[in-house]
């Protein structure tokens, strides 16, 4: 009895390693992902920083170090430059948040387009994995099928031979 070969394994094998090769294409773009998150948050954190620092020079614009009488108009005005080139700096903060958000959302869009990717390379998978199991059964009822004949044939046989000799 000869064993079972399927006839499309090396398409199931190219489809395996294509699943395969599908689901670390997933990992690869979701990696990407988590790092540009993690750029997103960081530049939040900075902004946020920069707020804090804006609102604490505001607190002490006019408060005077040490025991100095008073600040001069010379040192306010420098505070106060000072003051709006954090703002400055705050604004560049957002417009690079905006487009981190920007290149965040791409890079989600990139890991749904891979999973389902993946998806469909698993599916096309498991169609081939059921069509060899299908044809598998098919094969051992005929090898089946085929020694019920051949016993048959002999019992008919061997009783032909009985039958004779008696």
């Amino acid at each position: 009895m000869a064993g079972f070969v399927y006839r499309l394994q090396l398409l199931l094998e190219q489809k395996e390693e294509a699943r395969k090769e599908a689901e670390r294409e997933v990992t690869r773009r979701h990696e990407r992902y988590q790092a540009e998150v993690q750029i997103l948050e960081e530049r939040c954190r900075q902004k946020v920083e920069l707020v804090q620092r804006r609102e604490q020079m505001r607190r002490n614009l006019f408060v005077t170090s040490g025991g100095a009488a008073g600040l001069s108009a010379v040192e306010i005005q420098r505070r106060t430059e000072y003051i709006k080139a954090v703002e400055v700096q705050i604004e560049d903060a957002d417009q690079n948040i905006a487009a981190q958000r920007l290149i965040v959302e791409q890079r989600k869009a990139e890991v749904e387009e891979a999973k389902q990717l993946a998806s469909e390379a698993r599916r096309e998978t498991e169609v081939l994995l059921k069509h060899r199991e299908r044809q598998k059964e098919r094969f051992l009822r005929e090898e089946q099928a085929k020694e019920e004949l051949a016993l048959d044939e002999i019992g008919n046989v061997l009783y032909t031979t009985r039958r004779r000799q008696t």
